[in-house]
């Protein structure tokens, strides 16, 4: 997300970097495991137990089998935008509220008197102090397709059921609602192997994928000629976290095409 920050300080006035430590499944080998407990307690409570357990069982499996490699080929991708870009951050004011209902926050957005806020990699749903703040609204960078794959880990959804049309990018205006705003932005992955990549790997290929395009967008952002894409026949549709059943239906459908020799392209 460094890099993607760099990317955009090219492009704009970027004024304010803002990340948020809320995601309820910790990603890092160093987050507290007091973190993971809440999560899979708070899973019970809204989801079931099977549910629960499911979800948790995703993280163990990727954590064992497939993090090592998917991070080596994420720091591919990401080195490859790094060489791209000159701007550094270390003149960019940076925080990092303990939430992100920050009064403090919110009172510094509406002093800096954005035009424009643009959200990646997130998982909390913005109140509308935030989303509200600038004058041409908040982007968000969605790793996946709308409206057809809103939520989270859209790739990972997108694999299981073998939509490979539905591997892409998205760039929306948020509101209210979750990844269902206005869209300016979409496209589909290229040169990926959906019968070998993972989610991971794919959703920071989307992020890469869709900069040309969003470069484009932010030129018609500053003459205000922006236009929203019309998906008004799409189908809706709205993803939670992944599961270890999920994981291992891709896994033996993977298994099963290379012993027919089948294979799949985007």
């Amino acid at each position: 997300m460094h890099a993607l920050c760099r990317w955009l300080a090219d492009r704009t006035d970027l004024k304010l970097i803002v990340w948020t430590d809320e995601i309820p499944w910790p990603h890092r080998r160093t987050a507290p495991f007091s973190r993971v407990g809440r999560r899979l307690l708070d899973g019970v409570r809204r989801k079931g137990l099977l549910r629960a357990i499911d979800e948790a069982g995703y993280y163990g499996l990727y954590f064992l089998l497939l993090r090592p490699p998917e991070e080596a080929r994420i720091r591919q991708l990401t080195g490859l935008l790094v060489r791209q870009v000159r701007s550094g951050l270390d003149s960019i004011e940076q925080r990092r509220p303990k939430r992100i209902h920050d009064v403090a926050l919110f009172e510094q957005l509406r002093r800096l008197r954005l035009d424009a806020i643009f959200v990646s990699c997130i998982d909390v749903h913005l109140p509308p102090e935030i989303t509200e703040s600038p004058r041409l609204g908040a982007f968000l960078w969605h790793e996946g397709i709308t409206p057809e794959y809103r939520g989270v880990y859209s790739h990972f959804w997108a694999l299981d059921r073998g939509d490979y049309a539905g591997l892409g990018f998205t760039l929306l205006k948020m509101n209210e609602r979750f990844d269902a705003g206005p869209i300016f932005v979409q496209g589909p992955l290229v040169g990926v192997d959906p019968g070998r990549d993972w989610h991971c790997y794919l959703a920071t290929k989307s992020l890469l994928d869709s900069l040309p395009h969003v470069d484009r967008f932010l030129g018609e952002l500053e003459r205000n000629q922006h236009l929203p894409i019309d998906k008004s026949d799409a189908k809706d549709g709205f993803y939670s976290y992944p599961t270890a059943s999920a994981l291992l239906r891709i896994a033996l459908r993977r298994r099963f095409a290379r012993m027919t020799g089948s294979t799949s392209t985007a």
